[in-house]
Parts: structure tokens; sequence; C-alpha cells
């Protein structure tokens, strides 16, 4: 009978350890082109298969960046199955710290700001409006409307506006050609 009752004894602890539950885990492997990872949960370290990476989506509208290796995540078990987990979030600690921006001189974002940083390129939307560091490419038609203020040069077509020269200028009220590059 007592060896009946380990038996039972064994059985409910490896049940109960398999009953599902947020965990913390590292990205241990990447397959961006699936939007799967391996996690080491902590605190034991063990593997999990490839799982689901997260994204943010509503809609057709999908906002997903691939995890990197080493990112500590928040991981959850799918439908209580303690064997079967996907990625929730990223999560920051003292090991893995939040990004710095240098739109904010060098600081973190702030309750109320919004950033994108990828490498040396960063987005931060704040109250004072949105800062872009690094080069931005429109592919499409832009329309403001409001004043538009720049520091530095402008260039169109290849023609700077600081730098551009006018061919065929005559004096009086006549009107220059077309400026063309200096």
């Amino acid at each position: 009978m007592s060896s009946l009752r380990s038996v039972l004894d064994m059985q409910m602890h490896a049940h109960a350890s398999r009953i599902g539950r947020a965990r913390l885990g590292v990205v241990s492997a990447v397959d961006p082109s699936a939007g799967l990872v391996k996690v080491r949960l902590q605190p034991e370290n063990t593997e999990t298969g490839w799982i689901c990476d997260t994204a943010i989506a509503v809609g057709s509208t999908v906002c997903y960046a691939p995890s990197e290796l080493g990112s500590h995540v928040l991981v959850e078990t799918v439908q209580g199955d303690g064997d079967n987990y996907i990625v929730i979030t990223r999560i920051f600690d003292a090991v893995s710290m939040p990004p710095t921006f240098s739109a904010l001189g060098d600081a973190v974002l702030q309750a109320g700001q919004f950033g994108v940083k990828i490498a040396d390129t960063e987005i931060v939307v704040s109250e004072s409006g949105v800062t872009v560091v690094g080069p931005l490419i429109i592919r499409g038609d832009v329309s403001v409307q409001g004043t538009i203020n720049a520091q530095g040069d402008i260039s169109t077509s290849g023609v700077s506006l600081e730098q551009h020269i006018h061919r065929g200028v005559q004096s009086g009220s006549s009107v220059s050609g077309t400026p063309v590059s200096g």
C-alpha cells in the first residue's frame, strides 16, 4: 500500500509541476521567419522547444520585432498546459535594461513618451512632438499643413535650396531661368 502511495505522490507532484503558470525566461534561439523562439525557463534554466514569439496586432495592423538572443521575456502557458508556452512580452530588469534614446539626451523613455529604436535610428513621440534621429526615408507623397522649419540645407531633384544658381538672369523685371545645382 505504501508503494502505491509513493507512486501516486510522484504522479501528483509531476502533474502539479506541469500546471501552467507564467514564467520568466531568457531567449536562447530565434527563428524570425517562422516567428518562433526557444526560451530557457528560470530559475531551472531548462529550454523550451520552439514556441511562438510575441507581436501586437489589431485587425490587419501588426507590430512585430523578433526577439533577440538573451532577451528577458515573460512566457505564459497555453490553456494551462505546463509544456506548451508562448512569449507574452519582453521585460526589463537589472540585467536587461531599457534602451536610452539620444533624442532624449541619452535618457530612457518616461511616462507619456513612446519610442522606437533600431540601431542608431530613433523615433520618439512625446507631448512636444515627434523627434527622429537618423535617416528618415519616406516613400510616397507627403502633405504638410503648417510651417516647415529646417536647420541645414534642403534639396529636391539634386538641386540645393542653399547652393543653387539661376541661369539666364537679366536686369530689370525679367524672370530668371529655373534653378540648377551649383
